[in-house]
């Protein structure tokens, strides 16, 4: 979708520069060009695909533009994320530079047909201008100095009285109405789902010898209330592959992975599923720790870990705790609980977490950076089966393709 729109816009504005002069295409390229040494020199760590983004921005709203405010709306979280060491207002001041660049204040004649606009600071009353004149004409004819005739004004207290009788009116028909029904609940849809499982299928589970990795849902049903989304339906799910969903609002997308996450459709028991739905919840747990913290095996042993030592450090000679703490040792060695901080941090990163941010309590982000903590989370916990609504609602440009390539 992202190269899709990058051709859609090249195409229009191409199609805006056919008929105008060689000098006038010449000179929005030298701006363009202006711009892009800017972005280079104060940004040199941005990639070539954010590059060609910004400068499609650019170009494309360079008419559009009134001020650097909007110039910063357009671009500024794309250059805050690549900046090192620059500031708010360092990324603003940058903006008002690209402003300038592409829509020059002094003696610009360039073709804009709007020389001598100026944005109001406040709107102007046309009839005060005119009443402020009065004095000087006292014979003009006009709409706005002409004064109005007393006996047209509206009578305050006959107006309040007009109110409090149609206030009373409500009021009385307010107790005449009929009381609505007590204790009648209402009635509640909930999405169904109903399959036909084969009997082998059901003696390799209950045996426990199904070890399949690929996940085979035949003739299923499901509905939502008295809609039936989908009927007859089969799906199958190779192990290692990507699938997506498409189609429209309403055909049960959402409700399929709800299915499937809930176990209402059969699935071999020793696939673990996780869905990504729900953002994190805020509390004072820090970034990364909240993605630490997935792997429950892990955490247990840690915190068995704690526990022994500080038995230990009080002074207790019993022989077996220094052997439990060995075990809970090796454990933790073969499950290289030693890399985890730093697996976690990349993919943190990849989503747009920087140092900084990672090291902040959950409570301080936003709902969108929330659902990237979820996500992260889930990428962290290597589920065999990991479903994903709509995940980069809440990402930039740069968090998609990482995504994508992860």
């Amino acid at each position: 979708s992202f190269a899709v729109t990058i051709r859609v816009r090249v195409f229009f504005r191409r199609r805006r520069c056919v008929g105008k002069s060689d000098s006038f295409v010449g000179t929005v390229r030298s701006r363009m060009a202006a711009c892009t040494e800017v972005l280079k020199r104060e940004f040199p760590s941005i990639d070539g695909e954010l590059l060609t983004y910004v400068e499609d921005v650019l170009q494309s709203g360079a008419d559009e533009f009134e001020d650097g405010e909007e110039v910063y709306e357009a671009i500024g979280a794309i250059l805050h994320e690549v900046s090192q060491d620059k500031s708010e207002d360092d990324i603003r001041q940058i903006c008002e530079i690209f402003l300038d660049l592409l829509k020059p204040r002094s003696g610009d004649s360039g073709g804009g047909g709007g020389g001598g606009r100026k944005v109001l600071g406040a709107p102007i009353n046309l009839k005060e201008v005119a009443a402020s004149q009065d004095a000087v004409q006292e014979n003009i004819q006009s709409i706005w100095v002409v004064s109005r005739d007393d006996s047209l004004k509206v009578d305050s207290k006959k107006l309040e009285k007009a109110e409090a009788k149609r206030q009373q009116k409500l009021e009385k028909r307010e107790q005449t109405k009929p009381a609505p029904g007590v204790g009648v609940a209402p009635v509640l849809q909930m999405a169904t789902a109903s399959q036909v499982i084969s009997k082998k299928d059901n003696k390799m589970e209950a045996k426990g010898t199904n070890r399949s990795m690929d996940i085979r849902i035949e003739n299923f049903d499901v509905s939502f209330g008295d809609k039936v989304l989908l009927q007859n339906a089969d799906m199958l799910l190779a192990c290692g592959r990507r699938y997506g969903f498409v189609g429209r609002n309403g055909l049960g997308k959402t409700t399929l992975l709800k299915m499937i996450s809930g176990k209402q459709l059969q699935i071999p028991s020793h696939i673990t599923i996780l869905h990504v739905e729900q953002e994190v919840v805020g509390d004072d747990t820090l970034a990364i720790d909240s993605v630490l913290e997935v792997d429950a095996v892990r955490t247990e042993l840690l915190k068995k870990e704690k526990e022994l030592n500080a038995q230990i450090n009080a002074g207790s000679s019993d022989p077996e705790l220094s052997h439990e703490l060995s075990e809970v040792y090796v454990q933790l060695q073969n499950i290289e609980a030693d890399k985890a901080p730093a697996r976690a941090s990349i993919i943190l990163n990849g989503l747009g977490f920087t140092k900084e941010m990672q090291a902040r309590a959950t409570r301080t982000f936003s709902g969108g950076w929330r659902m990237r903590l979820a996500l992260a989370r889930a990428l962290f916990s290597k589920p065999d089966l990991l479903l994903l609504d709509e995940p980069t609602n809440m990402m930039d440009i740069k968090a998609i393709i990482w995504l994508e390539n992860y």
